[in-house]
């Protein structure tokens, strides 16, 4: 193409431009279908577009019309759909592309006012979106950057029995399981439990902190005499001089499992203390075991009620002790 047929090309489609607008106008008398236009002056655009000619602006439909891109079969409410080749089919919701705001649109129930959404259904097709790069295969940002629904009609998963395949996540009853291993032959995937409303959650350590000394010269209400119980609260660090607080929310609210140590000091007869979350007085094993005259610390962990408290059980016949508490590290 030389340089006067480029100018020619150029000015006709300035002309075809100016026209669209004036047609498109209010002061039109009557609407024109866009696409009718644009199929008018699609040679002419490609043309420009070759001689680098920039020429752009906002699609709009002044008939009111929806504008779809897609084959002669599909209708204005129809999703567009990207057709891979002349086999794959071109029934609704299949390999969709769908771009909308409207919470109450049918597409994929993938919730509501969805920007894109993407959904495979139908014989063959099991894959709803995949994506590949060098450095990341998906970036989302978002208050909820991701959402995996509950898969709760099903059984939750179990290893070695059912379907399952290496790096598949599920929801049951708002647990989360991945399956870690799957050899692809038979039913013998492995899951594992991720978390849940019953998983005490990840570990925080902390530099070890007192929480609690019976001994009334460091706060307390003295020793614990079997077969009696006291309820106290880890939420605050203190000072194991004078048991003054010293740091609010040592373990914060929200935790549901404390690593401890518990010592046990001016002890009377053999005796021994169990642990429980607090408000459970019933006695179901030791936590330590002491004999007269001994000072003695184990460490054990053990569930909080969601008030952050734990409940010592003295065990024993005519046995009393001191007790200390110190966390060395919590469970969110």
């Amino acid at each position: 193409m030389d340089t006067n047929e480029l100018d020619q090309l150029k000015a006709d489609l300035r002309r075809m431009q100016a026209r669209l607008e004036q047609l498109e106008g209010p002061a039109a008398e009557e609407p024109v279908n866009r696409r009718n236009m644009l199929r008018g002056i699609g040679v002419a655009a490609a043309g420009a577009a070759v001689g680098g000619l920039a020429f752009a602006r906002p699609a709009a439909a002044t008939d009111g019309n929806n504008i779809v891109i897609g084959n002669s079969t599909q209708t204005a409410n129809s999703p567009t759909l990207l057709i891979r080749d002349a086999s794959y089919s071109a029934a609704p919701l299949v390999g969709m592309f769908h771009v909308t705001d409207n919470g109450a649109s049918d597409d994929a129930n993938v919730g509501f006012a969805s920007c894109i959404t993407a959904a495979a259904t139908g014989a063959g097709f099991t894959t709803a979106f995949a994506g590949q790069g060098i450095t990341y295969g998906a970036k989302l940002d978002a208050p909820t950057p991701l959402k995996l629904t509950d898969s709760s009609g099903s059984a939750a998963p179990v290893s070695g029995v059912g379907g399952g395949y290496t790096g598949q996540f599920k929801i049951n009853n708002g647990t989360l399981f991945m399956c870690v291993d799957h050899s692809g032959l038979g039913n013998d995937p492995v899951w594992r439990r991720i978390t849940g409303p019953a998983i005490a959650g990840g570990f925080h350590a902390v530099t070890p902190g007192r929480v609690y000394d019976s001994r009334p010269v460091n706060g307390g209400v003295g020793p614990l005499v079997s077969p009696n119980s006291r309820t106290i609260s880890v939420a605050n660090r203190r000072n194991p001089v004078g048991g003054a607080v010293v740091e609010n929310n040592f373990v914060p609210a929200g935790a549901t499992a404390v690593t401890l140590n518990i010592t046990a000091v001016t002890t009377v007869g053999n005796g021994y203390f169990g642990v429980n979350p607090g408000g459970n007085t019933t006695m179901g094993a030791s936590a330590i075991n002491w004999t007269g005259g001994q000072t003695i610390a184990n460490g054990i962990v053990c569930a909080l009620n969601a008030s952050r408290e734990l409940t010592v059980i003295a065990g024993g016949t005519g046995t009393s002790s001191n007790f200390i508490i110190d966390i060395t590290g919590y469970y969110m």
